[in-house]
Order: structure tokens, then C-alpha cells, then sequence
């Protein structure tokens, strides 16, 4: 029963495509033209299939395995098309289901544009370390304290810093700075880490600020000859001061060894500081001031003896006064406080100018 190409089904189309090109071959012989020659000695069937093999699909498959199936497809128009083994390209095609072969472009002006269809970027990123930025943070802080001398400011800014877990770091640098600085900035230290004690700095955090300053002896004795010399001094007014406890020097001394300039330091403080007669009062001067006043009282009695000298004219007596203050690195606020009484009271310019002539000759 024969029936329309239309109504074929897809293994008779195959076979049907097969045959097409076996007779294609066959007629494209040159031992089949009718040549003379060739009608004279006949190629036997058999000999002509040896010598063009033909493609023959047996189950959906080729009989012989040395030639392979062409693939090929019937367009609509009824011209075999040769297409690709993927089924994916040819003239007439639609292509592959999913075409990844051409650059996708996304157009922003599209009104179903979506933002989540961009391709992702790498961007990269510096890690910073929390310790790496309280280190540099807290480098302001003491600098600014040792130019200004507000030491509220000072301790505002590292309450307003937090990372509390970091403050024997604050303990060493602010220590290691003034040691490279001159008593002013040394005594500064002192009365801030008093300050600080407790209310913003723990105990043990305090400890451990020491304990780093000690294990770092060595490194400073570098830069600064007379550090262990410094650091004695540190710890002892620190012992003084009631901010380390007496037993942290036989402590932090079984950790360190001999050899070092941290164990080196301790014998310096007990020996030479904290065993001297009158030690307390003798360390707490040692550089000039008292850790027992506070920028506020030192202000009203700069206040005070200026008012005072203003009555009386004395600058002899003036200067006594400043010098009891045992504020050295507050002296800044008195010539400041000058210049404002001189400014709101005319009549005293006069015996002002001279008291600070009369004090800038004293040191």
C-alpha cells in the first residue's frame, strides 16, 4: 500500500533518504557510462557493490561500520539539507533548543530588564584589622592629649574609640610615646593612666599594658638609651600611683628572663625607686607634677593667683605660687589664663606683661 510522503513515518523517510543517495552514487560512476569500454566488460553486480559500497539502515543503524549515516534533513521546499551532527545549524534551522554559541546582550532601556541578569563582577576588598585600626586611632588620641593637655578630651575620645578589649595596647603606646618625649609628656602619661584606672581601664587590662612595655624593653633600649632608666620610673609611680598592685613586680619578674631588659627594669624599680626613703613624694615630683590634681582644680587656682597678684602686684609671690601648682606641663594655661584677665581688665595689662616677663625669666 503506498501512501503520501506527508503521512511517512520517520524510519520510512530515513530509508527513503538512503536509497536517494545510494542511487546518487551509482549514477555519478564513471565505470557505469556507456562507453564502448565499459558495455564490452561488464561489471558484475556483485563487483559494483564491492566497489560502492552502499548505506543501507538496518534497525536505525548502518549494516557496514566503516561507513557512517549522512546526516541530512528534508527542508520543506523537498531538498535534502545537509545539517550539522549536533542538529543545531543549517540553512532553514531553527538552531539548537538552547543557543549559547552568541554573546547574550542586556539592554537597561528594556522595560523587563532586571538588574539580577547582569553578569556578577569581582570587586576587591583590603581586609583591615580591628587591632591595625585602634593602633592608629589611638596615636591620635595621645597626640592631641600632649598638645592640648585636656584630658578630659582624651578620655571621652577612647571611651568614644570602645574596642575595650584592646586598652593594654592604649597602656603601651601612651607610655612609649612619652618616653620618647620630655617630662611634660611623661607626667602627662602619669596623671591620664591615673585617671583612667578603674572608671575607663580595668585592673587587669592595666597589668596587661605593663606586662607588653616590659616583654618590649629590649626593642626600646634601641631607639632610647636610657629606657630601662624610664620604664622603672613608670612602673613605679604606677605602684605609687595604685594602679599596679606591689606583688605584679614579683610576678611579671618569674616570667621574664634574666638575660632581659623587662627583668632588668623590675630590679630598677625595686631597688632604686620604691626602696628610696619618701619614695612616694619623690616620684610623684619626679617629673614635675602630682597625680592628686585634676585639670579642673588646677584651673581655679591658676584663677585664683591671679587674682590675687592682680590685687597685691607681688609677681615674686605669683611665681612661688606656680611653682606649688607642680603642674610643669600645665604652664601653657597659665599664660593663657594671664592673657585673658589682661584683655578683660585694662588696668591690668600692665602688671600681667610683667609677671610673665618676671616668670618666663625663672624657667
Amino acid at each position: 500500500m503506498t501512501s503520501n510522503e506527508g503521512f511517512l513515518t520517520d524510519e520510512q523517510r530515513e530509508m527513503l533518504e538512503i536509497a536517494s543517495l545510494n542511487a546518487d552514487v551509482l549514477s555519478s560512476s564513471p565505470k557505469l557510462s556507456t562507453s564502448p569500454k565499459l558495455s564490452s566488460s561488464p561489471k558484475s553486480p556483485r563487483s559494483l557493490l564491492s566497489e560502492h559500497p552502499l548505506k543501507v539502515l538496518v534497525a536505525g543503524k548502518a549494516t557496514n561500520p566503516g561507513i557512517a549515516v549522512r546526516h541530512v534533513r528534508r527542508s520543506h521546499s523537498g531538498k535534502f539539507i545537509r545539517v550539522k551532527k549536533d542538529g543545531a545549524g543549517g540553512k532553514g534551522t531553527w538552531g539548537k533548543l538552547i543557543d549559547t554559541d552568541g554573546e547574550s546582550h542586556i539592554d537597561r532601556n528594556d522595560p523587563n530588564y532586571d538588574s539580577g541578569e547582569e553578569p556578577y563582577q569581582l570587586v576587591g576588598s583590603t581586609i583591615s584589622d580591628p587591632l591595625d585600626n585602634y593602633k592608629k586611632a589611638i596615636i591620635s588620641i595621645v597626640e592631641e592629649y600632649f598638645s592640648n593637655g585636656d584630658m578630659d578630651l582624651a578620655i571621652s575620645d577612647l571611651r568614644e574609640l570602645g574596642s575595650s578589649e584592646y586598652h593594654p595596647y592604649f597602656i603601651k603606646r601612651l607610655v612609649s610615646m612619652a618616653m620618647d618625649h620630655h617630662d611634660k609628656e611623661k607626667e602627662m602619661a602619669s596623671v591620664l593612666l591615673s585617671s583612667l584606672y578603674a572608671d575607663v581601664i580595668s585592673p587587669h587590662q592595666i597589668r596587661d599594658g605593663f606586662v607588653l612595655l616590659l616583654e618590649s624593653a629590649d626593642d626600646f633600649c634601641v631607639d632610647i638609651p636610657d629606657a630601662v632608666d624610664i620604664l622603672a620610673l613608670f612602673l613605679a609611680r604606677a605602684v605609687v600611683d595604685e594602679i599596679l598592685p606591689p606583688a605584679f613586680l614579683t610576678r611579671a619578674k618569674k616570667t621574664l628572663p634574666e638575660s632581659t631588659k623587662g627583668y632588668h627594669v623590675i630590679q630598677t624599680a625595686e631597688k632604686t625607686y620604691l626602696s628610696a626613703p619618701h619614695h612616694a613624694e619623690l616620684l610623684e615630683r619626679r617629673w614635675g607634677g602630682s597625680t592628686h590634681t585634676t585639670v579642673e582644680v588646677v584651673k581655679k587656682k591658676i584663677d585664683g593667683l591671679l587674682d590675687e597678684y592682680i590685687e597685691n602686684g607681688e609677681a615674686f609671690e605669683a611665681c612661688r605660687c606656680i611653682r606649688e601648682l607642680g603642674v610643669a606641663f600645665y604652664h601653657h594655661e597659665v599664660v593663657k589664663r594671664a592673657l585673658v584677665h589682661a584683655m578683660q581688665t585694662k588696668a591690668a595689662e600692665a602688671s600681667i606683661m610683667k609677671l610673665l616677663k618676671e616668670a618666663a625669666e625663672e624657667g
